[in-house]
């Protein structure tokens, strides 16, 4: 049994029909099993809850209808889709079962075969609603950051750049601005092009252009167009990039991962210090690692790493601004290469990532990589 399959309350008073439905979900979903009304809206209120209930009509105390009515009434189980599965047979019993807030009716004695379609097709409705509603909440979240981050960068562009248009100033003053305004603008993309990156990874569009190519020779690239930005703070990028043989990888997302990772080094590593870039081959694969001076990853924290929208409490040595997303990102498109990531804190100060990848072997072509 998988082991995110879904979870199936059975409700009836009658150990043989219970034995019947358990006999027919085994092997495809979890069952929890509730023998009254009350000892169903109990079950429903646990933690997990059930996705499905397949519930009774005719039963001592609360009946099904009264049941059903109750999970629709309470918003914490309003949304788990309910099917009675009973022997009423009447068209009032059914439109009063569908009118309490079933989803479907199935009349005993049933055929297996199609019951169990029936439940499948309410069991993955269900799934795609839960996947709609946390892709409503991302966008919601998404929506929130971009008002909220881009609220301040555009303040000061247009504040900046109104005094240059009514104010004389000389022109050390004026490149001053200017390259304020340039600072600004850049924050404000890199923040809106990592909320695209979240919008598309998370709604199952993301797509790989997978290719054979050298990690090593991506890997100087990179740090060669990373390499002013270091020395502006003060930081020396020293790389030891040995030989790697050939890989499969995207190679624009690849980039991405890599910049994402030498980004954040800069970021949280102290003026004067280095960041240390390393290639080369291990584990069936091959390795790109970026080791800082910061200071480290909180134990505490580091399960939140490669959450979205996690800010750590960690803080950048230079004022640097930091969305939450970048990391997520990164885990992102590493799984979808099949390769790893992973981080240590090192004995004596700063974080160690290391992005591990396959070697060539599968297919080079644009593989869908749907959210799992």
């Amino acid at each position: 049994m998988s082991g995110d399959a879904a979870r199936i309350l059975i409700v009836d008073d009658e150990s043989t029909n219970i034995d019947v439905l358990v006999g027919l979900l085994q092997g495809q979903y979890r069952t929890l099993v509730a023998k009254s009304g009350e000892q169903a809206l109990r079950r429903a209120h646990a933690n997990p809850r059930p996705d499905l209930i397949l519930l009774d009509i005719m039963m001592p105390g609360l009946d099904g209808y009264e049941v059903c009515q109750r999970l629709k009434g309470d918003p914490e189980t309003a949304g788990i889709p309910v099917i009675f599965i009973t022997g009423k047979s009447s068209t009032e019993d059914e439109t009063h079962g569908l009118e309490v807030g079933a989803v479907d009716f199935i009349r005993k004695p049933f055929n297996p075969m199609v019951a169990l379609a029936r439940i499948q097709t309410h069991v993955a409705l269900q799934r795609q609603k839960s996947h709609l509603l946390e892709l409503n909440a991302t966008k919601n979240k998404l929506l929130g950051i971009a008002a909220h981050d881009l609220r301040n960068p555009l303040n000061s562009i247009t504040g900046l750049s109104e005094l240059l248009l009514q104010m004389e100033f000389d022109e050390e003053e004026r490149r001053y601005f200017l390259q304020t305004i340039h600072n600004v603008a850049n924050q404000m993309l890199g923040l809106i092009n990592d909320l695209l990156d979240v919008s598309v990874i998370e709604s199952g569009t993301f797509a790989l252009r997978l290719a054979n190519g050298d990690l090593a020779e991506l890997v100087a690239e990179r740090v060669h167009l990373l390499t002013f930005t270091a020395e502006k703070k003060g930081v020396r990028l020293v790389a030891d990039l040995q030989p790697t043989p050939l890989a499969t990888f995207d190679r624009a997302r690849l980039a991405q991962v890599v910049d994402n990772l030498l980004s954040n080094a800069i970021k949280f590593t102290p003026l004067h210090s280095v960041v240390l870039v390393r290639t080369g081959q291990q584990r069936q694969g091959v390795f790109v690692q970026v080791v800082d001076q910061g200071p480290g990853i909180p134990q505490t924290e580091q399960h939140k790493l490669f959450g979205i929208f996690e800010k750590l409490s960690t803080q950048p040595t230079g004022q640097e601004k930091s969305t939450g997303l970048g990391l997520s990102i990164v885990k992102k498109i590493v799984d979808a290469h099949r390769g790893e990531i992973q981080v240590v804190n090192n004995p004596d100060r700063g974080a160690m990532f290391t992005c591990w990848l396959p070697l060539a072997g599968y297919a080079a072509e644009a593989v869908e990589v749907n959210k799992g």
